[in-house]
This record gives C-alpha cells, structure tokens and sequence, in this order.
C-alpha cells in the first residue's frame, strides 16, 4: 500500500498507482483543499503486524518454555523494533483527481488593463480628430465647437479646406492700364461652387509672346489680390463670388497670358 502527505496540513492518506496516473499525481487534499502532487511525497505504507494472543490461564505445571538461541533471540527483537504499525485513524478521505485550474488574473490587474485600453481608445479617436479636423468640420457641422475646443488644447487650428476643383475663374482679362502705360490691369472672377467655405486660392499669371512662349511668371498670394479689410482667415464663402482686380508692370513685347489656380 502506497501513502503520500499533504504538504499543508501534513496529513497521510493511501493512495494507489491508478490513482496517481489519473492526473499525473496531481490531487486536492481532502482535508485542507491544497493542490499538491503525490508523488513528490509518496513513501511505502507496511503491513500492521499480526497481534499475539496472550490471555488465558496460565500454566503453573508446564515446564518453562525452552530459551532460543542467542542469535534467534536478537532476530526477534530487530523484526519488532523494525516494523512501525501506521495509525491511520488519522487518515482523511482519498485525494479527489483535479484538473489544471487556469489562473484568474486578480481584480487590480483587470481593472488596470481595462483602464489602459480605455486610454488607448481615447488616445486614438483625439488623434485621428487631430489629423482629419478640417474633413470632420465640412462632413460633420455638429462636430467643429468639439474641434475647436480640441485644437484650443492643443494650440492647433481647423484648416479651411483646398478644393481647387470646387473653386473656378469665371472670366479673366488683362489689358493695358488707360491712365498709366507701363501697367497691366488684371480683372477675374472666381466662384467658390462648394457648399462651405473654402482658403483662397492662388493665383500663377504667366504672361507670353506671339509664339505663345512664357515671359514672364507671377505666383499671386491672396493677400496680394484681395481687397484692403478682407479677413483671409474667414475664408472663400461658401458658394460666394470674388472680383479680383490688380496691377501689374507691363513687359515690353507680352502679347498674352494665361491665368490659373491652384493650392499650394
């Protein structure tokens, strides 16, 4: 017969190979609920000797039992001393087999991972307003209060959008300046066709010779063509019409020229 010990509260129980092939050895005490192998204190259990009769009454007529010889005498004595009778009222229920039980995280590092997903989450959706601002101001009107009190965390600002297919030159002309000869006026029209407001644009006046060829180059920023007053800032109105009118310095020979915008 096999015994093992708890580890925890020490106490014996028999066990059986079969037993501890079930699970490896792994089994819960029956008496303190503690998981522990087996084997790793497992230990032969011997056999309780066999106990002698002695009552009865005695013999005053028979003669004195012959003595053993020495050596028989002392082999008696070790056989007794030697074989320990285990007293197994002490023995709890047999060891339950248990599975391997997972690990449950503790509460602390749950709500610690559930905090830091949050945050990540949050981190996200304000960087993601961060860099699609100006798109989430045209797409979501409901949307730019929330912007700005974000940009005004960040120190940033909402950018007008730059739709160059949306804004168009709707008439454009350039002729010599009646009063001053050595001047060029230029006279356009620009539409903004998107329903909100959008950045002026710039203007490139390139003016050409009789082939056609380039002469001269000019990129014009909207602070160069717009009206004195005009709040650049508030934009190209949605929808709105915008009259440029300007002077240039004329270039002996230009026969022509072409006029275009664009968003740098």
């Amino acid at each position: 017969m096999l015994t093992t010990n708890c580890p925890s509260c020490s106490t014996a129980f028999r066990v059986t190979p079969e037993q501890l092939k079930a699970r490896a050895g792994k089994v819960r005490c029956g008496h303190c609920q503690a998981v522990f192998n087996a084997l790793e204190s497992l230990n032969d259990l011997p056999p309780a000797l066999s106990e002698t009769e002695t009552e009865g009454p005695a013999a005053t007529e028979a003669p004195p039992a012959a003595q053993p010889p020495a050596e028989t005498a002392i082999e008696a004595t070790l056989q007794d001393t030697s074989a320990e009778t285990i007293d197994t009222s002490s023995i709890d229920i047999l060891l339950e087999d248990v599975a391997e039980e997972p690990v449950q995280p503790s509460r602390g590092k749950t709500v610690a991972w559930g905090l830091a997903a949050t945050l990540a989450l949050c981190l996200a959706v304000v960087q993601f307003g961060y860099h699609l601002r100006a798109e989430l101001a045209i797409s979501q009107p409901d949307l730019r209060p929330l912007l700005e009190s974000l940009c005004d965390l960040l120190d940033c600002d909402i950018p007008l959008p730059h739709k160059a297919e949306l804004v168009s030159i709707e008439a454009s002309d350039l002729h010599p300046d009646p009063q001053r000869k050595a001047l060029l006026v230029l006279a356009a029209a620009l539409k903004n066709r998107a329903p909100f407001a959008q950045a002026y644009p710039h203007l490139e006046l390139t003016l050409t010779d009789t082939q056609d060829q380039p002469m001269l180059r000019k990129v014009l920023a909207p602070s160069e063509y717009l009206a004195p007053g005009t709040d650049e800032r508030a934009g190209f109105a949605a929808n709105g019409d915008l009259a440029v009118g300007l002077w240039i310095e004329a270039v002996p020979g230009a026969s022509g020229y072409r006029l275009y915008l664009f968003y740098p």
